[in-house]
């Protein structure tokens, strides 16, 4: 049986802040590189790596103090060029997925419309690895 996760029932924190109640969407892109090297024997594919990227957009929360929420946790990291702890968690029950990782934070902006909420939108790149488990049922 498949079980489909909505967002609601995903977790957001960088370092020791939670950006859940305000995250309106994220997703997570890794890709990996690779280099074609001619040999006498032929073609061989050559692996790069994988480069992991986050991104989220989420509401301002500038009401929860200047210093302690969310976009503030983002924006002393982004600043200070410094990496924190990201972790994602999804689900609940059996099917539990989650990334976690260093990430740093290399784009913030913030959009203000005449008449709705200020949302927010944040680019990490993996510091390393993203690791992911998924737990069974």
């Amino acid at each position: 049986m498949t079980t489909a996760i909505t967002g609601k029932q995903a977790t957001f924190t960088y370092g020791a802040t939670a950006g859940t109640a305000q995250v309106t969407s994220a997703s997570v892109d890794e890709s990996a590189t690779s280099e074609t090297i001619q040999t006498l024997g032929g073609s061989v594919a050559v692996s790069q790596g994988v480069e992991s990227t986050v991104s989220a957009d989420f509401l301002y929360d500038g009401d929860s103090g200047a210093t302690t929420g969310f976009y503030a946790a983002l924006k002393a990291a982004l600043d200070a060029g410094t990496a924190g702890t990201l972790e994602i968690e999804t689900g609940g029950g059996t099917t539990p997925a989650a990334w976690s990782g260093d990430a740093i934070v290399t784009s913030l902006g913030a959009e203000i419309p005449a008449d709705g909420a200020v949302t927010c939108t944040a680019e990490l790149t993996i510091s390393g690895t993203l690791d992911w488990a998924e737990a069974v049922a």
